[in-house]
């Protein structure tokens, strides 16, 4: 079962580019869809998958709570979210304040969103993980 929180998503856009709330949205499906094709490659059934932004979680019912496993498919959506700002230019031109700044302007902002993005989710994994 797909369930969209907003709430979440407000959070994210606002957290990730509230100057880029489209890129923020494109961002977040990657996002999801990164974890979603970890719970398949792992061979886990896919209970339910809230889609909240950097705030989302999966739950795969053949995966053990707790284990490396559940840890890889927790961590799989920020690692997408990595791989991709880094296959899309990078944040190379990009200034060390600025990638902290929600408000700032971007050169390459698809990829600022995603690196933005993975550091949100993976704080947030790691906060509820452990």
């Amino acid at each position: 079962m797909l369930t969209v929180d907003f709430i979440g998503l407000l959070f994210t856009v606002f957290l990730a580019g509230v100057r880029y709330p489209v890129h923020v949205i494109a961002a977040a499906a990657i996002h999801e869809a990164g974890r979603v094709a970890m719970a398949l490659f792992l061979h886990g059934h896919i209970d339910s998958v809230l889609a909240a932004g950097a705030f989302g979680s999966t739950v795969a019912s053949n995966i053990k709570a707790g284990g490396g496993p559940a840890l890889l498919l927790a961590l799989s959506g920020p690692l997408t979210s990595l791989i991709i700002s880094a296959g899309t230019g990078g944040i190379a031109r990009e200034k060390a304040t600025d990638l902290l700044n929600p408000l700032a302007p971007a050169h390459c902002p698809f990829a600022v969103v995603n690196l933005r993005l993975a550091c949100l989710s993976a704080l947030y994994t790691i906060w509820n993980f452990f």
